[in-house]
């Protein structure tokens, strides 16, 4: 099961700067949701700066990690099993989808509609996407670790897939992305009435992208 080990490895991502790079496009009073939200761990982060913040995903497996987290921490949120191809119930003023969540869609003007329908007027969607480069970059990419557990990493391209199979535990895991150019992202937004604004993002092979519901 592909779960434990992502969250295991999700564990030493630096947090505390990826919310001070989206924090300038968030507000106190906003509500939040954390589309895509994993194990937890974006999720927590902002309830700990105070924001008002709930989390959705499509895995029940990571959405009870993520409650057992809470639960260690003593928080609480609303969390809720979600597919983003289907419209959301209610509004927000931000959501969030990072981690390449976007990616693992081969198409996405049906979750950006959505999106676009979620959200109040002036409404913000934020997301990292990968930059067409790792199409190059990481085609043929091993990676053999034993720390801090066995897994090997292994990622090839077919055209505008970005394919990973990765064995853990006595298993082999597929996960299919798709990676198209930040140019494609931009057009369907636009086109659903969004302000779009892409910047470079902390991890070097992403964009960031905030879209503004006009």
């Amino acid at each position: 099961m592909f779960e434990p080990l992502y969250d295991l490895l999700m564990s030493d991502v630096d947090y505390e700067a990826l919310f001070h790079e989206i924090k300038p496009y968030l507000k106190q009073d906003d509500l939040i949701i954390d589309a895509g939200c994993g194990s937890g761990y974006m999720l927590i982060e902002l309830i700990h700066h105070g924001y008002r913040a709930i989390g959705l995903d499509v895995s029940t497996h990571m959405l009870a990690l993520a409650e057992e987290k809470m639960r260690q921490q003593h928080l609480m949120t609303e969390l809720y099993e979600h597919d983003l191809r289907k419209p959301m119930i209610g509004q927000a003023d931000v959501i969030l989808a990072m981690f390449d969540v976007v990616n693992y869609f081969k198409g996405v003007k049906k979750v950006f509609r959505n999106i676009h329908q979620a959200l109040y007027p002036q409404g913000r969607f934020i997301f990292d996407c990968y930059q067409i480069s790792v199409l190059n970059d990481y085609d043929g990419y091993v990676e053999d670790e034993v720390d801090p557990v066995v897994y090997r990493w292994e990622s090839r391209v077919s055209g505008h897939q970005f394919i990973h199979e990765v064995s853990y535990d006595g298993q082999t895991d597929k996960i299919i992305q798709y990676v198209y150019d930040v140019s494609y992202y931009i057009h369907l937004l636009e086109s659903l009435g969004f302000d779009v604004e892409v910047k470079p993002s902390i991890d070097i092979r992403k964009h960031l992208v905030i879209a503004t519901k006009k």
